[in-house]
């Protein structure tokens, strides 16, 4: 994985409350987490066009980490108030927007461009004369 799940668990002080599971539930929390890091996981690669076959670069762990964060978290909002009072006369939904564009610009260095377009062939003729005697 990207980064592991105490990872994400310790970096953000994560506790079983947090999703309303009992307190003891450890078990289930870490469950949840590693859902979140395999979702996570397959963003990146999918945005990257890059399965990370090698070591995953640490760069690309704290995008992970990051994600992570803002998929708890808008979890976390979604559930405990969906709705955003702007002013007196405007209400919102809690934007369901986790992969933002600074995420998106640590990862450029890893993105791998797949072009869906033929390159030119050249085609010589191999005939055993040497053509430049004439």
């Amino acid at each position: 994985m990207m980064v592991d799940v105490d990872t994400v668990i310790n970096s953000f002080s994560l506790k079983p409350q947090h999703f309303k599971l009992e307190k003891t539930d450890t078990t289930k929390l870490e469950e949840i987490v590693e859902e979140y890091i395999l979702q996570c996981e397959d963003l990146i690669k999918s945005y990257c066009n890059n399965q990370f076959t090698d070591e995953v670069p640490l760069a690309v762990s704290n995008v992970c980490l990051r994600l992570v964060s803002n998929m708890i978290t808008f979890v976390i909002q979604r559930r405990d108030s969906p709705l955003i009072k702007v002013n007196d006369w405007t209400i919102q939904t809690v934007s369901s927007e986790i992969f933002e564009d600074s995420l998106k610009e640590d990862l450029k260095p890893y993105v791998k461009e797949i072009s869906y377009t033929s390159d030119p062939i050249d085609i010589f003729a191999i005939t055993g004369k040497d053509d430049l005697d004439g």
